[in-house]
Parts: structure tokens; C-alpha cells; sequence
């Protein structure tokens, strides 16, 4: 079984905000159960990237920033090239009208590899909700 995650919920399984205990239980599940997580080929550098925006505008301090930029190596997500995805991604974000292509590139991901989707992006989860029951919202996660 495989498990495609966006990279706000990992940021959120390493650092302390809204959705965060859902993020780690969400995390601790895949772990436990084997449940393979998958991402596209970007997910280091926006994963990594939201937590150094993070400590640039002062919500993290730079102590904690160091933490969860480790924290972030250690989590098993498979990373996969979505090169051959990009006009898939394209035509799911006009589609849905979104807003930010890598977003589509996720849903793009999941719906090739017949799996869940799970976002902590409220935003992309109501664009495709009626259309794709596939995606999960984080906050529903149980």
C-alpha cells in the first residue's frame, strides 16, 4: 500500500501548528502499518523550503528551524520522478483551477499509482473534492 502526502503534512509532522498532531499520527501510521509514502520529484526542496521560510519570518527560531530541517531527513518518503506526469498535471490544474501546478503534480501522482492523497492544503482539497475521492484532507485524518 502506498500513501502520496504533501509536503505541508510533513512540515506539519515536524513542527508545532495547527494539524500537527494529525500530521505525526498520520506519519507514525504509515511507519507502523508499512504503508509506502510517495511524493513527486520537488517534495525536498518545498518540504525544506517551508521550514526555512518559516524561521526567515520569525515563526521558527533558528534553533528549532536546525530541528525540524533533521527531522525532515529522517522521515521514509520515496521521492519519484513526475517528469512524464506534466502534461497530466496540467490538464488536472486547469481542470480544477488551480492555483499552483505542483500542486496537480500530486494529485497527478496518486491518481497514477491508484492511491490516497492526503493535503494539509485546504485550498487544493476543495478544487478537487467532487471529483477526486481519492484526495484526503489531513484535518479528516483519524
Amino acid at each position: 500500500m502506498e500513501w502520496c502526502i504533501d509536503a505541508n503534512v510533513l512540515v506539519k509532522a515536524v513542527t508545532r501548528e495547527i494539524l500537527s498532531e494529525k500530521a505525526r499520527a498520520l506519519m507514525s501510521d504509515a511507519l507502523t502499518m508499512e504503508i509506502r509514502l510517495i511524493a513527486p520529484h520537488f517534495f525536498d526542496a518545498e518540504t525544506n523550503g517551508a521550514v526555512r521560510k518559516k524561521v526567515y519570518s520569525g515563526e521558527l527560531t533558528t534553533e528549532i528551524g536546525d530541528l525540524a530541517f533533521e527531522k525532515l531527513k529522517q522521515f521514509p518518503v520515496q521521492v519519484l520522478s513526475t517528469r512524464h506526469l506534466l502534461d497530466r498535471s496540467w490538464e488536472i490544474a486547469k481542470q480544477h483551477n488551480l492555483r499552483w501546478l505542483y500542486d496537480a503534480f500530486y494529485v497527478a501522482l496518486a491518481e497514477e499509482r491508484a492511491c490516497t492523497f492526503w493535503t494539509a492544503d485546504m485550498e487544493l482539497y476543495s478544487a478537487v473534492k467532487a471529483d477526486l475521492a481519492f484526495v484526503k484532507p489531513l484535518e479528516d485524518y483519524a
